[in-house]
């Protein structure tokens, strides 16, 4: 090991760059999250409006670096194209099933 990893380490550099990389994946995971809520939101009511939050949602955690991004944005766009075509049908299904 040379000396300027020695440095590295005992700097705590290392440590605090797992930290923060750890809050990133975190806050990565909520973005795809509340993207794919979005998405599947979008089947029901205002697809386009929750559609384009979920595709909103899988561009910042791409930007941020994550691969799950990009199949937030692909599931967002096909759920808002199906929602448009479907959301009365898929609506008026869910609530004969729930019966409201």
């Amino acid at each position: 090991m040379s000396i300027e990893m020695c440095k590295y380490f005992i700097k705590g550099d290392f440590m605090n760059r797992i930290d923060t990389q750890e809050k990133t994946a975190r806050g990565m995971g909520i973005l795809a999250a509340i993207g794919i809520i979005s998405a599947v939101v979008s089947l029901f009511a205002y697809p386009f409006i929750f559609g384009f939050i979920g595709v909103i949602m899988g561009i910042l955690s791409t930007k941020n670096g994550s691969r799950t991004g990009l199949y937030v944005i692909v599931a967002s766009i096909i759920l808002m194209g199906i929602g448009l075509i479907f959301s009365g049908a898929i609506m008026n299904n869910a609530r004969h099933y729930l019966g409201i």
